[in-house]
């Protein structure tokens, strides 16, 4: 069969591959808790107070491996495979770079090798979450988040929400990903006085919002238009901007 002959058109609606990237207790893991059938993945305690579905704790990343392996091969319902969190999972990762070269830390590689080889085993970790998303499961990756400077090579270094993850991995991670969201309370600022006595305070209300649009303060992308403002942190939310974006796609194809 030639080539050409296996040209396929159409919007293709794949499971879906997430990336939450948040500040702590922000809801993150709630919010994948309301994804169709959700099994959690644990690199750390972050499901203790949600009633949700979770494999054992993993220790080594031999154990992350092995559940991954297990949502593969073996028969289950799930719809959604959740790991919970990224940055933990790295710190797995970083270990099993130890151990197999009997190090005590990972710098010990110098260069930045043992960052390489960790960036090369997470890599593995999302060879496998492909193979579960070609099955139909949705990947929903966690991950916090901290304030890190960014230097701009067009302008002056400024502060910005990053995901507590090295470079490569969080590199990877963005690249991989489908959408890649940033959460966080939505925040204004009010400012009051005038001259040397103007000052300016941050004001939140406690709503807590999915920012899906790329900022000078954070990452973020999403592979359809998912609209202007910020969503709910809530699936459900989620899910309607989707299909509505989806729609407007279809409707848009069929005018032509």
């Amino acid at each position: 069969m030639s080539i050409l002959e296996q040209v396929q058109t159409g919007i293709k609606v794949p499971a879906l591959k997430l990336n939450i990237a948040g500040t702590d207790g922000i809801g993150k893991s709630t919010f994948a808790s309301n994804a169709p059938k959700p099994i959690f993945i644990k690199t750390e305690e972050g499901t203790n107070f949600i009633d949700t579905n979770s494999l054992p704790l993993c220790k080594s990343y031999d154990d992350i491996v092995k559940q991954l392996q297990a949502l593969y091969q073996e028969k289950h319902d799930y719809k959604t495979v959740v790991l919970d969190t990224t940055d933990w999972a790295e710190k797995l990762v970083q270990k099993k770079v130890c151990e197999i070269h009997s190090i005590k830390s990972i710098e010990a590689l110098g260069f930045g090798k043992g960052y390489t080889e960790s960036a090369e085993l997470f890599h593995r970790l999302l060879q496998i979450f492909d193979l579960l998303n070609e099955k139909k499961i949705n990947v929903i990756l966690l991950s916090h988040v901290a304030i890190r400077t960014f230097n701009d090579p067009e302008r002056e270094p400024y502060d910005r929400w990053e995901m507590s993850l090295h470079k490569k991995i969080s590199s990877m991670i963005k690249e991989w990903v489908d959408f890649n969201l940033f959460a966080n309370y939505e925040v204004s600022t009010r400012t009051s006085g005038q001259g040397f006595n103007e000052t300016t305070r941050g004001v939140s209300y406690g709503k807590r919002k999915l920012f899906h649009k790329f900022s000078a303060a954070f990452d973020a992308k999403s592979r359809v238009n998912l609209g202007n403002a910020p969503l709910e942190l809530d699936w459900n939310a989620f899910m309607t901007a989707f299909k509505e974006s989806i729609k407007s796609k279809l409707k848009e194809k069929d005018n032509v």
